[in-house]
């Protein structure tokens, strides 16, 4: 019995050793982060589109993501945040593509662009911009009839989804380029 537990350890450890050697490793803050950067605040996207709720629904969604992140808190007071992320919304075009039936969306095809800033509030230094295009089609679930436009929202849902992961990653991983 005691064999299985040394052999399972034994096991666990070579791995570990094999995955950080080949460059693994724990998520962390990331290098280029001041230390007295622990808060951030993050504004509704300012949207210059027909899709009122997109901007407060990206913003919802990255508050989301940076608290899984551990690294950044958000806040809901910008007086209290040592970060600001602010961005813009300059494009979304948003359409069927395959139907179940003539009122029952089963794919939706988006295009997005935007952009976004994450701001030091001391400084007034702009410590990361970038823009951000987005293609991607997306399966929504069936709806019933009776609904104006159905999958819309969850389209919508899933785009935040994945801009949110991506601004996560650029935020990350941003010191990588510098190097």
């Amino acid at each position: 019995m005691w064999c299985l537990y040394l052999r399972n350890w034994l096991i666990l450890w070579l791995l570990s050793i094999f995955l950080f050697s080949c460059g693994y490793q724990f998520l962390e803050r990331p290098s280029y982060f001041k230390s007295e950067w622990q808060t951030v605040y993050i504004a509704p996207w300012k949207n210059f589109t027909s899709e009122t709720a997109l901007g407060e629904m990206l913003a919802y969604e990255l508050r989301h993501k940076l608290v899984q992140g551990k690294f950044l808190m958000p806040v809901y007071d910008e007086s209290k945040a040592d970060l600001i992320l602010k961005g813009e919304i300059t494009k979304v075009y948003l359409v069927p593509v395959a139907y179940e039936t003539f009122m029952q969306t089963k794919e939706r095809k988006i295009e997005f662009e935007g952009k976004y800033q994450l701001i030091d509030k001391r400084e007034g230094k702009i410590v990361l911009e970038s823009k951000l295009s987005r293609y991607e089609i997306y399966r929504v679930p069936v709806e019933v009839a009776n609904v104006i436009d159905p999958g819309r929202e969850e389209a919508l849902r899933l785009l935040t989804k994945d801009l949110a992961d991506l601004i996560l990653q650029d935020i990350m991983f941003k010191e990588l380029e510098a190097k």
